[in-house]
């Protein structure tokens, strides 16, 4: 059991290097890490979920753009906590922010607006 953990350890500091060097069109926070451990370590999945959730709120677009996809992640990961309001929020980001992903997000942005009233 220990040597899993220092081994899953290992890997996500492995990873979090690899991506520190990243100097790509895109910022990705901890994007890679936290969907790595919302399937493999259900244990700290809450932790590592509400620190994507704080990158993606407090990004500020500077240099670098926030990664597509991000945005409505977050969403799906706060309507897998049951908060649908939420979810909303952050798919209109991804709308806003990526217009290409307009008529998916109005879509999911409408059918959840119907089931929550």
């Amino acid at each position: 059991m220990i040597q899993r953990k220092l081994l899953t350890a290992l890997g996500l500091v492995g990873l979090l290097s690899g991506c520190a060097s990243n100097n790509g069109l895109y910022q990705w926070g901890n994007y890679e890490e936290a969907l790595f451990v919302n399937y493999h370590e259900p244990a700290v999945k809450e932790e590592m979920l509400d620190n994507y959730l704080v990158f993606v709120r407090e990004y500020e677009p500077g240099k670098q753009t926030i990664a597509p996809g991000l945005y409505a992640e977050a969403g799906t990961f706060m309507l897998n906590r049951g908060k649908a309001k939420e979810a909303i929020a952050f798919y209109e980001l991804e709308r806003k922010h990526w217009p290409e992903s307009e008529a998916l997000m109005t879509t999911l942005i409408n059918n959840l607006e119907e089931r929550t009233q």
